[in-house]
């Protein structure tokens, strides 16, 4: 089973305590308590005592800042992440494209030339609204990232994608499971905060960027491997994919997580 061994430090960091706070390169200035507040968080992971209930609170948001939440700050087609997503579809090749928020992810793809077998998927139904307004030759479809199959069906996709989605789901498992449950190729995941050793080998990490707003989990990267592994999946793993807008963590990159029932192909594990 393909995999990286690489563990992801922020620069500034150490494995003992693999966060950088505050800095001025981070996306938006942390709180004055932050350092407290990351303890209390990484306390209460260890604790076990963390909240687990899902919070869609996206079809809440104002209008104007679903159309353009992907576009800021770099987020766009300009993100180096999209050009190496799109590096993994083979022509022809039908897409799931999983909270594909107001349709920037078809607006990428479709600049390629992959955009003729592609459909988004949003549990915002004013994200997806957007998204046909914006682009009406693409597909879009209200759906949840915990219920895929029973929605599109098994092995139903050539390639899945979920790009910044788990990190807003209460854990990782199901999620990731359901993508590659309706992928029939390989299951792409694009991670804004990325996994790696947590502190007092906790599972996952809830920083609090957006209170009880939003999750915005990082996860264990060695309780995500052992998930694949008792998965019987193979996967290979690619750090530093573009610049991060990681909430008032600094030097946070961009990293790819690929899935697949079947071995990578060879130029996909290196």
């Amino acid at each position: 089973m393909a995999r990286h061994t690489d563990t992801f430090i922020p620069q500034g960091a150490s494995r003992f305590w693999p966060f950088v706070v505050g800095t001025t390169g981070a996306y938006y200035q942390p709180p004055p308590a932050a350092r407290f507040l990351l303890c209390w968080r990484l306390m209460q992971a260890v604790l076990g005592i963390q909240p687990t209930e899902p919070r869609e609170n996206w079809r809440h948001l104002p209008r104007e800042l679903l159309a353009t939440l992907m576009q800021k700050e770099g987020a766009g087609n300009e993100h180096p992440s999209r050009a190496f997503v799109a590096s993994l579809i083979d022509d022809g090749e039908s897409v799931l494209d999983v909270g594909c928020g107001a349709g920037v992810g078809y607006e990428s793809l479709a600049a390629m030339g992959l955009g003729s077998h592609y459909l988004g998927v949003d549990s915002s139904e004013p994200s997806i609204e957007i998204a046909r307004e914006l682009y009406p030759l693409g597909d879009f479809r209200v759906g949840q990232a915990t219920a895929l199959v029973s929605q599109f069906g098994s092995n139903s996709f050539d390639v899945v994608i979920a790009r910044h989605v788990l990190e807003h789901q209460p854990d990782f498992e199901l999620a990731m499971e359901q993508a590659i449950g309706v992928s029939r190729r390989l299951a792409v995941f694009v991670f804004f905060l990325t996994p790696r050793k947590l502190p007092f080998g906790v599972r996952k990490l809830d920083p609090g960027f957006n209170g009880q707003f939003l999750y915005t989990n990082i996860y264990s990267k060695r309780s995500t491997d052992n998930f694949l592994t008792r998965s019987r999946l193979h996967w290979c793993w690619d750090y530093n994919v573009g610049t991060s807008r990681a909430g008032w963590f600094a030097n946070e990159v961009n990293c790819i997580l690929r899935v697949s029932r079947t071995p990578l192909r060879i130029e996909e594990s290196l």
